[in-house]
């Protein structure tokens, strides 16, 4: 009987007739695959279908003393590249609706420089570090594009700043904030609030704006934080500039030097998380880089959470070996600039290379020590200082600085610096007896303290630079 079947089987088959069995199992496969096509479809749909950019939510953040709460923000398209910029606020029950006026609004979304578009390596570097370094900036009391209803609150466009900043979360995590600005030149808080670009939207600017789709780069352009960004990459720097001139210079480490923290360190010391080591017993930046630090999480929409911790690896920076200093040739710029390269080595020997290029060193302001946070205080990778005048923003557009920075191995692979160092930001400024020597601070994650202090001499070198002065 079997044998029967068996050949009644390789009949129906033949015939291209199943057994009812065979055809409500194919049926069942079929319908599990559409559902799945459909169901995928309806989650793109509900993530990248909504283009329209009003009415977006407003998440507000308590602030101290203040009772507003955000409604809604939309973007009103002006002519190109300009924008309205409309939220509404309520207070007790009345509602507020403030402008910022003629925004250029691609000056906020990451763009790939003229000069990396042809290398699609490059380009992914540039978009995702543009992505995940935090961009605030701010319009001053008395900017041009405030708009305030009249009475709002007591105060008037002379009264008040609004900062509006592309998070360093991954693509869509906005943040907008109104502050006072009182006559003794402070500044009082008394809005802040969160918002979610809608994804379709900021898709599709990011593709006006760059030679590669948005889709070709969404898996590394909204994930955060696992997804390494791009280590491993073989990183061209030829392809950026052209080397005028190179040579070794002397280097300090101020590794037996007290920790330095002011400004902003000083505010977000309590971030910082020891694990073996008490605080107290870490003075020196050597303390430092051979204790266990972890620091709490930035995390969506904007906020630290300390259950969650980032670790470091500061062993990475154990010894300084050399550096080297460089005028370049950067496409970006009509004039030589500098480039400096600190030479490191592991725990095991291994080297680690820190590059910072593009560098105007007579635009690199002479500072005491204790001073540092005034000098040039910018991301490591590629984008906008962390926070920025408006006005400088449209003078400075990020797409066309010849800056960046970049950590890589003895091949020239690109080194996930935030996770696999802990460190995410760079400080510069040049002596303020010697303008021949270069301070460098390098920063840790989210800038919350600076874990090493390190001195270039370059009395020998790049003196046509220094003649600008």
């Amino acid at each position: 009987m079997q044998e029967q079947a068996h050949k009644n089987h390789r009949k129906d088959r033949k015939d291209g007739v199943y057994p009812k069995s065979i055809n409500r199992l194919a049926l069942i496969l079929s319908t599990g695959i559409i559902s799945a096509v459909f169901l995928a479809g309806l989650a793109w749909k509900g993530r990248y279908g909504k283009t329209d950019l009003n009415n977006i939510l407003l998440t507000t953040d308590a602030v101290e003393g203040h009772q507003w709460v955000g409604e809604n923000i939309s973007f009103h398209q002006i002519e190109g590249n300009q924008f309205d910029v409309v939220f509404a606020l309520n207070n007790d029950g009345s509602s507020e609706e403030l402008a910022l006026e003629n925004i250029d609004l691609s000056l906020f979304i990451p763009t790939v420089p003229d000069s990396a578009r042809n290398n699609e390596a490059l380009t992914k570097w540039f978009l995702i570090e543009r992505e995940f370094n935090r961009q605030r900036v701010i319009f001053e009391a008395g900017s041009q594009h405030i708009n305030l209803p009249e009475g709002f609150a007591g105060y008037d466009s002379e009264d008040l700043s609004i900062s509006l900043t592309n998070n360093c979360l991954g693509a869509g995590y906005w943040e907008l904030a109104v502050s006072v600005q009182h006559e003794d030149g402070s500044s009082e808080k008394i809005y802040q609030g969160y918002f979610t670009f809608p994804r379709g939207a900021y898709a599709g600017l990011v593709a006006q704006l760059n030679p590669t789709h948005y889709w070709k780069e969404v898996r590394r352009l909204e994930a955060w934080p696992g997804f390494g960004f791009l280590s491993g990459m073989t990183f061209d720097v030829s392809a950026l500039r052209q080397v005028a001139q190179e040579e070794e210079v002397a280097i300090t480490d101020f590794e037996s030097n007290s920790i330095l923290a002011v400004n902003e360190q000083v505010s977000k010391a309590d971030l910082v998380v020891y694990q073996d080591t008490p605080a107290k017993d870490i003075e020196t930046w050597a303390d430092l880089r051979q204790a266990d630090v972890k620091f709490q999480s930035f995390v969506a929409p904007g906020v630290y959470d300390p259950n969650q911790l980032w670790g470091t690896d500061y062993a990475q920076l154990a010894t300084v070996e050399s550096s080297t200093a460089r005028q370049i040739v950067s496409p970006l710029a009509s004039q030589e600039l500098l480039e400096i390269e600190i030479e490191f080595a592991n725990v095991d020997g291994e080297q680690r290379k820190f590059i910072v290029s593009g560098l105007d060193l007579a635009q690199i302001p002479q500072l005491d020590s204790s001073n540092y946070a005034e000098g040039i205080y910018m991301p490591l990778g590629f984008g906008t200082p962390f926070t920025q005048n408006y006005s400088d923003l449209v003078q400075n557009p990020p797409s066309e600085s010849p800056y960046f920075s970049v950590w890589l191995d003895s091949e020239n692979r690109v080194i996930n610096y935030r996770q696999d160092i802990g460190v995410n930001g760079v400080v510069l400024h040049r002596d303020i007896h010697d303008e021949t020597l270069l301070h460098v601070y390098i920063m840790a994650y989210e800038r919350i303290t600076l874990v090493g202090h390190y001195m270039i001499d370059l009395s020998d070198h790049l003196d046509v630079q220094l003649t600008r002065t």
